[in-house]
């Protein structure tokens, strides 16, 4: 097999990291191609920063960013955003907020001038904060109206007892609820400065001229008191758990999560090999047995992504007919007996890692997506990491696979969920994802 190599579009060594007096990181990256800029700002905070009974702040902060400043009134970001032909949004994870603007590279300096801004002007009226929170409160319910975000969600608060990644990133009903405008602001005045973010920019610019528009942007913006740690750690699962989760759906869905290790770590690469050799493409192990051979399953998934702390491997499945959850549990457990027995062939493994590359390089065509790798290895680990990341894929052995198979995916780290019928009248499957 070829050596995977990253391409040149992506090698560090085309984007410049520099970092202001006040601490703000910035990453700027030379992109040619087409005639736009996109600018992110990413901020190390997310759910997993968030205290017992404070759950959901970090979502709800990036939903108050949007009301405006002094500077920029209410509804005047998306204006003038609009009147630029240009797009913004933003999203909240465990472990990172983001938020970015796609501007022609004739005129998106209107981004920096609003980050720079809502990054300590943040306007926090108290009518606009509770009219904001029935909207936090409506898409917090609207994710439990379907089947999987209710089974994912008491999977994730069963597999963590302790680590805060136990916690939905939108969060608990009666925390936000609870959420005041004053605990709100005094949460974003902990994390919201410059030394706890990274400027992200890529596109159509010349990166001299634009790290001069940077200073002049962001270097007045004083440097706040480090943001505390967070230092919970989950302790070792040490037998498998198991739940059921009743809702008014006539099909049984299956979700397993297995504890997993975190961004970079050395088994990591194996386990991301294992996620594609199982469930990516109709060539997959699952594919080929639940879907083919069995038909007992409308749909199955493998999923293995990188976080900040220890994770979960989560594998998914919808029943299909009157194949029982039982039956699919079981076919499971012997394809991954199977995988940790050795009995991965290496046309498999190459499939695999080609897989792997491809992915890689054709979801970072457009600027947005260079800007989101950039910022978000920056955020959870190091740069490193992407120049290491396909060399290190490549290094992966079927006895790598075997060996992270057994060690994690196991009985006593397991986390099984299943979702079954409360007996209510059946209405429509919508939320399937089988096809």
């Amino acid at each position: 097999m070829s050596s995977l190599e990253i391409p040149s579009a992506f090698a560090m060594e085309d984007v410049r990291r520099t970092v202001l007096d006040n601490g703000l990181v910035v990453l700027a990256k030379e992109v040619h191609t087409s005639p736009i800029v996109t600018a992110m700002i990413w901020y190390r905070v997310g759910s997993r920063n968030e205290e017992l009974g404070q759950t959901g702040k970090s979502h709800f902060l990036e939903h108050m960013l949007f009301k405006g400043t002094e500077r920029f009134k209410k509804g005047q970001i998306d204006l003038i955003t609009l009147k630029n032909g240009g797009g913004n949004n933003a999203f909240t994870s465990h472990d990172f907020t983001a938020y970015y603007f796609n501007f022609a590279s004739d005129r998106w300096d209107v981004a920096l001038e609003i980050e720079s801004d809502r990054i300590i002007n943040c306007a926090f009226d108290p009518e606009e904060f509770e009219a904001e929170k029935k909207v936090v409160i409506e898409e917090l319910k609207t994710g439990l109206d379907s089947p999987w975000g209710l089974l994912l969600q008491e999977q994730e608060a069963a597999a963590f007892k302790v680590h805060p990644y136990r916690n939905p990133i939108v969060g608990w009903l009666q925390d936000v609820e609870r959420a005041t405008v004053e605990e709100q602001q005094a949460y974003y005045r902990r994390y919201y400065h410059p030394n706890n973010a990274i400027l992200v920019l890529a596109g159509d610019f010349e990166t001299n001229e634009v790290l001069t528009k940077v200073e002049r942007a962001f270097g007045s913006v004083p440097a706040g008191a480090p943001p505390p740690p967070m230092l919970l750690k989950e302790p070792p699962q040490r037998g498998e758990r198991r739940l059921i989760v009743r809702w008014r759906s006539k099909v049984p869905r299956l979700a397993i999560a297995y504890h997993a290790p975190q961004i970079a770590h050395v088994d990591s690469y194996a386990l991301q090999v294992l996620g594609v050799v199982l469930s990516e493409g109709k060539a997959s192990r699952f594919y080929q047995r639940l879907v083919e051979r069995e038909q007992s399953v409308t749909f199955v998934s493998a999923e293995y992504g990188e976080s900040k702390d220890p994770t979960l491997f989560h594998i998914r499945a919808e029943a299909r007919g009157d194949h029982s959850i039982g039956e699919i549990e079981t076919s499971i457990y012997d394809e991954l007996g199977r995988i940790a027995g050795g009995q991965l062939n290496e046309h498999e493994l190459d499939r695999a890692k080609h897989q792997i590359e491809a992915h890689f390089i054709l979801s970072r065509e457009r600027t947005l997506d260079q800007a989101i790798l950039l910022g978000q290895i920056e955020t959870l680990y190091d740069l490193d990491y992407i120049d290491s990341y396909l060399p290190r894929i490549n290094a992966v052995t079927a006895a790598d696979v075997a060996a992270a198979c057994s060690r994690y995916l196991n009985e006593d780290s397991r986390t099984v969920a299943l979702l079954l019928s409360d007996g209510s009248e059946p209405v429509e499957d919508d939320e399937s994802e089988a096809g």
